[in-house]
């Protein structure tokens, strides 16, 4: 997280370059999967269906 804020960027947007290296990586694309999962469970409850953005 102090990376991130570091960076100005969300933890899932860090890069080598922001410092987010070895198990940081690992950590990087962790926090990613997480909260893609979590924007699909919240979208499922909408009442209507969204398009994916990316």
């Amino acid at each position: 997280m102090p990376m991130a804020m570091e960076a100005r960027k969300p933890i899932f947007h860090l890069k080598s370059a922001d410092g987010a290296i070895g198990a940081h990586t690992y950590a990087v694309k962790a926090c990613e999967k997480d909260f893609e999962e979590l924007a699909h469970r919240i979208a499922a409850g909408l009442p209507a269906p969204i398009e994916a953005v990316r």
